[in-house]
């Protein structure tokens, strides 16, 4: 499966949302900087709206290096793990989701 596949969205500068491989109903985050639960909150509600809690956010210490804005060839790494929440745990390698 490819990202792109997954309407992936750029929703901050630092921030992009793609749906669950798992479910394919809720979106999922990655940041490539750390930001605190409330600034992710604010920033999804912005993004979503009434709609936000389709929205599982990230750890708040936590940020991916992400190698490209591209979403056709992007990769991110670590692993991005949704598990806590049920969801997908994996990689994005070179735009192709592992």
């Amino acid at each position: 499966m490819r990202l792109t596949e997954l309407e992936p969205r750029w929703i901050h500068a630092n921030m992009f949302t793609f749906r669950c491989p798992h479910c394919g109903e809720t979106w999922l985050t990655c940041k490539d900087v750390a930001m605190s639960m409330k600034q992710q909150r604010e920033i999804i509600e912005q993004a979503f709206g009434d709609d936000d809690y389709l929205v599982a956010g990230s750890r708040n210490e936590y940020a991916w290096t992400i190698s490209s804005r591209d979403f056709a060839t992007m990769t991110v790494r670590a692993s991005i793990d949704a598990s806590n929440s049920g969801h997908w745990h994996g990689f994005i390698t070179n735009g192709s989701i592992e």
